[in-house]
């Protein structure tokens, strides 16, 4: 009877493993060895970049940089200069939204309870806006835990304001 040999499988396969290793460390240099050709020459700049030693290229970059930087610097006007913003508070004793009048002498408590008095200020504060600017009203939970508001007067603030921008300042939220 012939009998086959017994040969281990591990014969086999440790070599394998062994050039697939070569090979993907190999793979893995590949970035660090070869270098980007380009058409203009490069030298080492002091802040350890590569930069171009043709002049018309380095102006070209600079005036590139200098109208992105012009760009940035028109895009980024403050928040405070775009936004016109009012702030309304919900009252801890009875959820009732609220906010004080500044159109008198003295600031005074008024308070917004349906939805015809909200769009009646919704109105009146866009008019009084600035051409260039948006009305954005905060909604200020009340600062002590009372219970207020109950959900459904949150619900109807939302119903309310529906159509403006408007956001919700929650200290107790678990997103600060």
């Amino acid at each position: 009877m012939i009998v086959l040999p017994r040969r281990s499988v591990t014969r086999f396969f440790v070599p394998l493993i062994d050039v697939l290793i070569l090979l993907f460390c190999i793979f893995l240099m590949l970035p660090f060895v070869s270098r980007p050709s380009s058409e203009v020459p490069l030298v080492e700049s002091e802040a350890g970049g590569l930069m171009p030693t043709d002049v018309n290229t380095l102006q070209d970059r600079l005036q590139l940089a200098e109208s992105q930087i012009k760009k940035l610097m028109e895009d980024r006007r403050t928040v405070a200069d775009k936004l016109n913003v009012r702030v309304l508070e919900i009252d801890a004793v009875d959820g009732r939204l609220f906010y004080f009048n500044r159109d008198g002498p003295e600031p005074e408590r008024q308070e917004i309870g349906n939805q015809a008095t909200a769009q009646l200020f919704i109105e009146r504060v866009r008019q009084t806006t600035a051409e260039g600017k948006n009305a954005f009203f905060l909604i200020l939970y009340p600062r002590k835990l009372s219970g207020f508001p109950l959900q459904r007067q949150i619900d109807d603030y939302r119903r309310w304001f529906k159509d403006t921008p408007y956001g919700f300042d929650n200290p107790w939220s678990a997103g600060g």
